[in-house]
């Protein structure tokens, strides 16, 4: 007998969308057919309505410890859960930062208290932790090396490559990058008189983000190495990572805030849509959303970034960076499902498999038999209007307010347990 049946769900098998039967137990999916005469403990009827993988967000900054006022590790996985996203990599940009093991194990053992799903950490290289790395590379939930080219929320940055050649001769794991480029941020830090939320992108310029994939993209032809670029912004990225050979071994992100907004929008939003790397033009916008499409991005991440209105309501130059996105990420990217922009395959690539297969997750992220149960169910004929009251996220808030989104899910299960 299985725990659960999930009978005639729309799904992705093997890159075939397929209506199929999937049976689960000890969370884990056991079988995917036709199962007319096999029993379970809970049917959950299917009929007409899309079984996908939870999706994984490689990168959020769940605040905790040190800014639980805006969110921390109990609410963000509870506010991931809700939206459809069951797995969940936490940047190390915390207070203190993530630098050393003993900051690792207060996170991991704060999850097995709190987290209403799963779970890595990311820990920030600095110029003197290397050793700290190498221990961690080991350590139950530890996801990854987080390397800050450009200056940004914390105080983390990386402006010496010589410890980054020594951690990646020495750190068996993916590094993640924030590329834009510190020297490039500091020569136009002063290019505009009375800065404010319209001129960011002048502040922050696409010239940073291709110089800091260019830098990535130096250390790409060693093998064995996983090296990851966060929140790609422009068109200027992509059109460095289709000119250089070794881009083929270097795998990259994009968030919906990038995909939704440009620099234009902050008229309307201020503060709000104030994030680093900028939102720029729409002419970045339409490459981003192209290169989403046909593959040159592989994966759809939020880079959700908390903060109370009060704070982004501060003058500009003390308004922190950054905007939330986990209740909108897998609502939005199933909206250009809905609208003809992008294939059922192609969703469960971006928010699923490629996601799981760069952060090396194995046991799941796909239909499979064998895999872990962790699933969501999403009824593609209806919408949801995004309303302030309906955010789950502590912040309270989201730039994507009054936006029309793919309705939320129906149900989600988290190694076989229902969550939602």
């Amino acid at each position: 007998m299985y725990d659960t049946i999930f009978k005639s769900a729309t799904t992705v098998v093997d890159g075939e969308v397929v209506v199929r039967d999937v049976g689960v137990t000890s969370g884990r999916i056991e079988k995917i057919g036709t199962m007319e005469k096999e029993s379970a403990r809970r049917e959950v009827p299917c009929e007409g309505r899309l079984l996908m993988p939870g999706a994984i967000d490689m990168h959020a900054h769940l605040r905790e410890p040190g800014g639980t006022h805006k969110e921390d590790i109990s609410s963000g996985t509870a506010a991931a859960v809700a939206a459809g996203v069951t797995t969940v990599l936490d940047m190390p940009n915390t207070n203190p930062p993530t630098t050393t093991v003993s900051a690792l194990r207060e996170k991991t053992a704060i999850a097995g208290r709190t987290a209403h799903c799963r779970i890595g950490f990311f820990m920030a290289l600095t110029a003197r932790n290397v050793d700290q790395l190498e221990q961690a590379a080991s350590i139950p939930g530890f996801a990854g090396v987080k390397v800050y080219l450009g200056s940004t929320t914390g105080n983390i940055l990386l402006t010496d490559v010589d410890p980054l050649e020594t951690a990646l001769a020495r750190v068996p794991a993916l590094f993640a990058f924030h590329a834009e480029l510190e020297s490039v941020l500091q020569r136009h830090k002063d290019d505009v008189a009375l800065p404010d939320a319209r001129s960011h992108h002048v502040l922050r310029p696409p010239e940073a983000v291709t110089e800091g994939t260019r830098l990535v993209l130096e250390h790409a032809s060693r093998p064995g190495l996983r090296l990851h670029l966060c929140h790609v912004s422009t068109a200027g990225e992509l059109e460095v990572l289709d000119d250089t050979p070794t881009a083929s071994e270097v795998t990259c992100e994009v968030t919906p805030h990038h995909l939704r907004f440009t620099h234009e929008d902050a008229a309307r939003l201020d503060n709000r849509i104030k994030v680093n790397p900028p939102v720029q033009g729409k002419a970045d916008r339409k490459a981003l959303r192209a290169a989403l499409a046909d593959g040159r991005i592989q994966a759809v991440a939020t880079d959700h970034a908390p903060h109370t209105l009060e704070e982004k309501n501060r003058p500009y130059p003390s308004a922190p960076s950054g905007v939330p996105g986990l209740d909108i990420m897998v609502p939005w990217v199933l909206r250009l499902v809905q609208e003809g922009k992008l294939t059922i395959q192609r969703a469960f690539e971006v928010l699923c498999s490629n996601p799981a297969r760069i952060a090396g997750m194995d046991d799941r992220g796909r239909i499979e038999e064998g895999l872990d149960a962790d699933l969501a169910l999403w009824d593609l004929d209806s919408t949801w209007k995004v309303e302030r009251s309906d955010i789950n996220s502590r912040c309270g808030w989201s730039p994507f307010e009054g936006d029309t989104l793919a309705a939320r899910p129906l149900g989600v299960w988290v190694q076989g347990e229902r969550r939602v």
